[in-house]
């Protein structure tokens, strides 16, 4: 295949997204910067929704947990993350987008402190930074693998290209350009389903051939133990409750309604993708054996596309990375300037000022997680490491919204506690490092709010004698 016209597809592919970028500079406000005004249409959310979501998490991750032994029993995982795609869309963004258009908020730490305090803010603000630093890390890492195995050059010298042009375009114009990325990103992915996976399909002998792979494979044995599936379609799913991408979208909204409509429908679209990198690992199990949980998706792109479609379907594998990558950026840069640096700190800033510090940040994060991709190769554990640190945010986030005696110390212990349970079981068992730290965070939360509230019923009954 002609790898130059290729190239020159993707070249043109990354022009245009750096061009949308500077395109949106122009007349930009924090409020179009981190919310885009909160009013972005339902046709807008979608595609910025679906696409955010549809990183090297969800494409190259999945295929590589398929590939690594979760075999079919991967879209047990999977299906988690949709049924918490609806229950987020009817219980949650509604509520979401209410608070964000009365009090003004712009991330999660915000209705964190509302709620509670602002020491459980911190606790909001530190999970949300190690948490996307290591996503933001894996985006940029995939763009890396991408171009290093397909087009043979240096793997440092693509990840540094790569992550250069999503650090330049987010930089410059925020969630608005971010958004409009999305949508040319979005249709872009779609060559993804329509052209690439009935190709590996077809060649590698159609689903019959799933069947003469070991049991042991497809149910999953070969990954991890039983539990730990049926423990991540209870909960990793649940991780979308506390993402802060997720929060954003829906102070993005202009209004209730679509926040809530919206989130039906990605997580249907979002589900088609999820089960189509299952079966890129699966298929690729069967046709690239000796390939690696991180090479898989590229060596099916190798071995099957046709020269004619390399281009496109490229662009479309880069787009969904990207997509994920400038929101994680984003996201990263609201923490530290908005949640840290003006709440937490109590730092007064013009409206024009943040701006220059979101940017700054932005630029800053961006290049730092280029550094961290470049020195990290493992998409599976970074993808994993990231998503178990949101489990330890979900008590005190489900509780605030639903249960009006839930206390500030519990959110805030509980917090601490499963964050740092999940520290620990990283370094014995990384794959089943969520099980521990969500169950000791909910416990606690549980168990230190009735401790509390007991207190104060005693205290009460003092202080009435």
């Amino acid at each position: 295949m002609s790898l130059s016209i290729d190239f020159v597809i993707v070249a043109i592919f990354f022009i245009i997204i750096f061009v949308i970028g500077v395109f949106e500079r122009k007349k930009i406000t924090i409020d179009d910067y981190w919310v885009n005004s909160r009013k972005t249409n339902k046709f807008l959310l979608i595609a910025t929704i679906t696409s955010t979501f549809l990183g090297v998490g969800s494409l190259i991750s999945n295929a590589g947990v398929a590939f690594s032994g979760g075999g079919l029993a991967t879209l047990i995982l999977l299906s988690s993350f949709f049924v918490a795609f609806i229950i987020f869309g009817k219980y949650f963004a509604p509520k979401i987008k209410e608070f964000g258009d009365t009090t003004g908020a712009y991330t999660m730490p915000d209705f964190l402190e509302y709620r509670y305090s602002k020491r459980t803010r911190v606790v909001g603000v530190v999970l949300n930074l190690i948490s996307y630093g290591l996503w933001l890390a894996l985006q940029i890492l995939g763009i890396g693998i991408f171009v290093s195995i397909i087009g043979g050059v240096d793997p440092n010298l693509a990840t540094i290209i790569g992550g250069a042009i999503v650090v330049a375009y987010t930089t410059i114009g925020g969630l608005r350009a971010d958004i409009r990325t999305d949508v040319f990103q979005f249709l872009v992915m779609l060559s993804l389903t329509f052209i690439f996976l009935p190709v590996v399909i077809d060649k590698s002998g159609g689903f019959e051939a799933i069947a003469q792979l070991p049991f042991s494979f497809l149910s999953g044995q070969e990954f991890a133990p039983w539990y730990v599936f049926l423990f991540g379609f209870l909960f990793l799913g649940a991780s979308n409750i506390v993402a802060a991408d997720l929060w954003q979208r829906s102070y993005a909204a202009d209004s209730v309604q679509n926040a809530r409509w919206v989130m039906k429908y990605a997580g249907i679209i979002v589900l088609l993708f999820l089960i189509m990198g299952t079966l890129f690992g699966v298929f690729g199990k069967i046709v690239v054996p000796d390939a690696t949980a991180n090479t898989i998706v590229p060596e099916l792109l190798k071995l099957y596309l046709p020269p004619v479609f390399f281009g496109v379907v490229l662009a479309g594998f880069f787009a969904a990375i990207m997509s994920s990558a400038d929101t994680v950026l984003l996201i990263m840069s609201m923490t530290l300037v908005h949640d840290l640096y003006q709440k937490t700190f109590n730092n007064e800033l013009s409206s024009k000022q943040v701006l220059s510090a979101s940017r700054w940040t932005t630029f800053i994060l961006g290049a730092l997680a280029v550094v961290i991709a470049v020195a990290v190769f493992n998409v599976v554990h970074l993808a994993i490491d990231a998503i178990s640190f949101f489990a330890a945010l979900l008590p005190a986030v489900v509780f605030g919204f639903y249960w009006k005696r839930a206390t500030e110390t519990a959110a805030f212990w509980s917090a601490v506690l499963g964050f740092l349970t999940i520290v620990v079981f990283l370094f014995i068992s990384p794959v089943e490092a969520f099980i521990p730290g969500i169950v000791v965070s909910f416990l606690s939360f549980l168990v230190i709010n009735k401790l509390v509230t007991r207190k104060q019923v005693l205290l009460n009954q003092e202080s009435y004698k």
